[in-house]
């Protein structure tokens, strides 16, 4: 296998390019977009570890999306002959491969379903970019001592992008294949989803993003949903009030993000 470096802003491959290698992460940050009606929109963020760029590759079509380096980036590029030894037959590759892939699958579904139904953009419009890029502390809290359930208290400094979160569930074969950053107990009846939303940093700003959820979130009094013909919503500096699940959710949190420098 060859090593490429790509620096950030560094474009590994178009939408419509000619699909003849995969790319396996050693370090850094890798943004998969696609171009819909609403305009470019976010599929995933690869990190080291991971794997894209083999679904071209194996079905011989040209790519499906563009891939852009969003820090400096060190990628092995694996060939069509080399796929099957140097993924499918690691156990430590392919486990890591598949809950990349079944990721993909739901926030693929999630962007053609909105496309579809929603009357307004699926993210906010980008503004001028910053003339420096600031410093940010991002926290995550529970209010389960106001709501009364009896949940143990969730408090967590958020240190990757994006953060993850969902329903937590027991299934050993299931559960393996999730990409959970923070997974939350939850009794019946269900107010998370097993993959429900994430948090990351979008067009200058930090988002909430669904991920396919049945019954949402709300975000400072927005209801963030596929139903809700919306599917991220800008999170504030400062604090921001985060229900999972229906209004009336015990599932209550607070977002504070703190601008640094």
């Amino acid at each position: 296998m060859a090593t490429e470096h790509f620096k950030r802003g560094d474009i590994v491959f178009r939408e419509g390019d000619k699909s003849q290698e995969a790319f396996f992460i050693v370090n850094g940050l890798v943004e998969i977009t696609i171009n819909t009606s609403h305009g470019v929109q976010s599929l995933a963020k690869i990190s080291a570890g991971e794997i894209f760029g083999e679904m071209g590759m194996i079905m011989d079509r040209p790519r499906s999306a563009t891939a852009t380096a969003v820090e400096n980036t060190t990628v092995e590029t694996i060939g069509e002959s080399d796929f099957e030894q140097q993924i499918l037959q690691r156990p430590d590759r392919l486990h890591i491969y598949l809950s990349t892939l079944f990721e993909r699958i739901r926030k693929t579904d999630l962007l053609l379903t909105t496309s579809t139904h929603a009357t307004v953009p699926l993210n906010p419009k980008p503004g001028p970019p910053p003339a420096r890029e600031p410093v940010f502390r991002v926290k995550l809290r529970s209010h389960y001592d106001e709501t009364g359930l009896a949940h143990d208290p969730v408090e967590k400094t958020i240190t990757k992008l994006p953060f993850r979160i969902g329903r937590a569930y027991f299934d050993t074969a299931v559960s393996a294949l999730t990409r959970n950053d923070l997974s939350i107990e939850d009794p019946t009846p269900y107010q998370l989803s097993r993959n429900h939303c994430e948090i990351d940093f979008e067009h200058g700003r930090f988002i909430l993003r669904d991920r396919g959820s049945k019954l949402g979130s709300w975000v400072n009094g927005e209801h963030v949903s596929v139903d809700a013909g919306c599917i991220s919503c800008p999170l504030n500096v400062g604090d921001n009030k985060i229900t999972f699940g229906n209004n009336d959710s015990p599932h209550r949190y607070s977002i504070t993000i703190e601008q640094l420098g």
